[in-house]
């Protein structure tokens, strides 16, 4: 029991003793070695769309295609138009006036017809 009250006062000399005030912070140490490479991290979030790019150049001609053919004529005229006998007569524009059929009033100057194959 003595041995353990002179080891109790013997603490309390040392802690009391060690209580001053702090002194100056040291120098950091050297840096330490590379330590290896970790893991991956997750996907970020997806960006914003970037700006467009610039214009490419036109590409090549293509292919020429086959002769069509509308079935359609346009025929002109002073007064009155007429079309083929394969033909009708679909549409009449006048230059002036309304037309009457296949011909213009005797004002209109010129006659424009569409002719359709049958």
């Amino acid at each position: 029991m003595r041995v353990a009250v002179g080891i109790m006062a013997l603490a309390t000399f040392l802690l009391v003793a060690c209580s001053g005030p702090q002194g100056p912070q040291g120098q950091a140490g050297r840096p330490g070695e590379k330590g290896e490479k970790g893991d991956q991290g997750p996907p970020g979030a997806k960006g914003d769309q970037g700006p467009p790019g610039p214009k490419g150049d036109q590409g090549l001609p293509g292919p020429a295609g086959s002769a069509g053919s509308t079935g359609l004529r346009i025929v002109t005229g002073e007064g009155t138009v007429s079309c083929n006998d394969d033909e009708v007569l679909v549409s009449v524009v006048c230059s002036t006036g309304a037309p009457d059929g296949a011909r213009c009033s005797a004002g209109s100057k010129q006659t424009t017809g569409l002719c359709m194959r049958k």
